[in-house]
């Protein structure tokens, strides 16, 4: 097998960094050479950051509401004062719900939309003006299978938030291209992650969903992780507003 990519020299802030996939990004991108940003509302973050490098030589945590545009503005200033610039973003943060048309309130279907798709939005608005600055620049945003066709375990909000995301990559990817800005997304199926243990409690709860899955497996961070890594890479530069599906077979 090839080497996998190395990111040497780049600069990644990976949102939802604290846990699941973003963690797991964020750790291989520290293992293949980049200094990474772990941005995110918890002190999850830090707690990353800290086992991740704890020399904080090459690892930055913020903690911050991500979709509050002052913070986001913020954070990528902090970025760029500490490592001086942006090379790529990944979009991991988000929240999930279950819940019929019938169940959800208005409040809920704000939040949802709110911490997923204006989370989406301000962080690719403030990283993409720096990296138009170097005419470079990597983005991958998080969707989801609930957006792509339906969800198991989500709610008609988060459906709705998820697939949203995949119309927003799309137009931001052609806006972008023109300035050497490869902006993706990818739709992870179920992903074992804290997000999904909230719905799927033990082994036989996980065995009952993994019959669904031709694969025969939920899926695990890192090989969400590293489906997006690839996008990171120079080895994507002709990917522009593509969606990849990483679901396992379920289609």
């Amino acid at each position: 097998m090839e080497e996998p990519q190395t990111f040497s020299g780049k600069v990644a802030i990976v949102t939802g960094g604290g846990s699941g996939i973003g963690r797991a990004c964020a750790t291989l991108f520290f293992k293949r050479g980049a200094s990474v940003v772990i941005a995110g509302r918890d002190k999850k973050v830090k707690e990353a950051a800290e086992e991740i490098d704890p020399t904080g030589k090459r690892v930055l945590s913020v903690e911050l509401d991500l979709a509050e545009e002052e913070q986001v503005k913020k954070m990528v200033e902090e970025v760029v004062n500490k490592f001086g610039r942006v090379d790529i973003l990944v979009n991991c943060a988000g929240v999930t719900r279950s819940g019929k048309i019938d169940e959800i309130t208005v409040e809920e279907w704000q939040m949802i939309n709110r911490d997923n798709g204006l989370s989406t939005f301000l962080s690719c608005k403030y990283a993409i003006a720096e990296m138009k600055k170097r005419k470079y620049g990597k983005v991958v945003n998080v969707s989801s299978i609930a957006g792509r066709f339906r969800g198991r375990t989500s709610g008609l909000h988060y459906a709705y938030a998820k697939s949203g995301i995949l119309g927003f990559t799309r137009q931001l990817a052609a806006e972008s291209a023109p300035f050497g800005i490869n902006v993706n997304v990818v739709a992870p199926s179920q992903t074992m992650t804290t997000m999904l243990r909230q719905y799927i409690k033990n082994d036989e709860m996980e065995m009952e969903l993994a019959k669904h899955i031709p694969i025969g497996s939920v899926a695990k961070p890192e090989q969400q992780a590293e489906v997006i890594l690839f996008l990171c890479s120079d080895a994507s530069n002709y990917m522009v507003g593509a969606t990849v599906d990483v679901n396992g077979g379920q289609f």
